[in-house]
């Protein structure tokens, strides 16, 4: 491979483009060329074999714009590797480069986002392997720019992780690989009536029986006639009043909390964009339950290819013997049965409830690749000493 620096205006410790057999790779490093990548980094996420909204171009940029408002020292920005077969964008690694001092040494890291996000991949096209080996080979001849790369919630797809380590290993970058987080799941195979009934054969399902959730069901039909109803919102940007009235019930169920349990009003301007963005784009949809029009529960979710992933909720407590969370989960099921969905995936978390409704759990795990042996052991023995202090607190 050969390394460029196809920028004559950028700074020396700044790699911008590797050519290899296959693929070239472009580092794209600032606000302003970001813009240009959006139609191919979308299209890229959209028709990925597991979608994920996660890694679309506009997801990156809200958070990033809020990232980089809350960045204090230090440098930050952009590192966004972008693959290219015959001039055509093939692939994109989202990527951010930080380096500030730790230690009292300056440690440059290249990174993913810090996102609200439960999925990381490598938004890849229908040659992952390729890529895969692309992407290593661009690490490790830019290896004298950075001292360590930290992925975090990389899903396991298929045989991802294990060709990341096979190309790590043969392009001699130490590295190694942490499990973290498991995400709960059902598979959406019928109506709720049908998949309750199979979900409570299992005895470590006590308490979730079909007659219980009919008669729940039963007292909102009742309440039908009072004004109560259920709607899935396929398109929640046409509803201008839609994100108010979804923070007003976030702010009635923390009543009394600290602001810090209201996410979506916390970040009201992020999912604002979000909103405007993802939301013509297909990706999110709002059950909403409201009673003579009247919102007291919402919960809101992304369409990701063929299955709905489940990401916030919120619900008036006054309402809370209708139990609308369950409600709202039970009609999103007959929404996903009905729309061709296969799965309902509850995303990160330890809830209880997630155990009781879910059959299996998706994997995800943090990669740490670092440019040179010394660096991961001077890292890692500084991670267990400041562990072995703070366990003598």
């Amino acid at each position: 491979m050969r390394y460029a620096n196809t920028k004559p205006d950028s700074p020396p410790d700044q790699p911008h483009y590797v050519a290899g057999p296959q693929y070239s790779v472009e580092c794209v490093t600032s606000l302003e060329e970001l813009p240009r990548l959006r139609q191919d980094w979308n299209r890229l996420s959209r028709t990925a074999g597991l979608p994920n909204v996660f890694m679309t171009y506009d997801w990156f940029q809200t958070w990033n714009q809020r990232r980089a408002q809350e960045h204090r020292k230090g440098v930050r920005r952009p590192h966004v590797l972008v693959l290219k077969r015959d001039e055509a964008v093939a692939g994109v690694v989202p990527l951010i480069y930080r380096a500030s001092p730790r230690f009292g040494f300056q440690v440059r890291r290249l990174e993913s986002l810090a996102s609200p996000a439960d999925y990381n991949d490598l938004v890849m096209g229908d040659d992952p392997a390729g890529q895969i080996e692309a992407i290593v080979d661009f690490l490790a001849a830019t290896k004298n720019h950075w001292d360590l790369i930290d992925l975090q919630s990389l899903r396991e797809i298929g045989d991802i992780r294990t060709r990341l380590e096979s190309a790590l290993s043969r392009a001699n970058l130490p590295y190694r690989v942490v499990p973290q987080e498991h995400c709960s799941y059902l598979p959406i195979e019928a109506n709720w009536p049908e998949l309750i009934r199979k979900l409570s054969q299992s005895e470590r399902r006590e308490g979730m029986g079909l007659r219980t959730l009919r008669n729940k069901q039963h007292r909102l039909e009742r309440m039908r006639a009072e004004g109560l109803r259920v709607r899935i919102i396929e398109n929640p940007q046409d509803e201008p009043a839609l994100l108010e009235e979804l923070i007003a019930i976030e702010k009635q169920e923390y009543i009394g909390q600290e602001m810090m349990g209201r996410f979506v009003g916390r970040f009201r301007g992020e999912f604002q964009c979000l909103f405007d963005t993802l939301g013509p784009q297909g990706w999110l949809f709002v059950a909403l339950m409201e009673l003579r029009s009247r919102p007291i529960a919402w919960l809101m979710g992304f369409r990701c290819g063929r299955k709905l992933w489940y990401y916030q909720g919120a619900y008036d407590h006054s309402f809370s013997r209708l139990s609308p969370g369950t409600m709202l989960f039970l009609a999103v099921l007959d929404y996903g049965f009905s729309h061709g969905y296969q799965e309902y995936d509850f995303l990160t978390g330890d809830e209880p409830y997630k155990k009781v409704w879910s059959v299996d759990c998706h994997k995800t795990f943090r990669l740490q690749i670092w440019s040179k042996p010394w660096i991961k052991q001077t890292y890692l023995a500084w991670g267990t000493v400041y562990r072995w202090f703070g366990s003598r607190k």
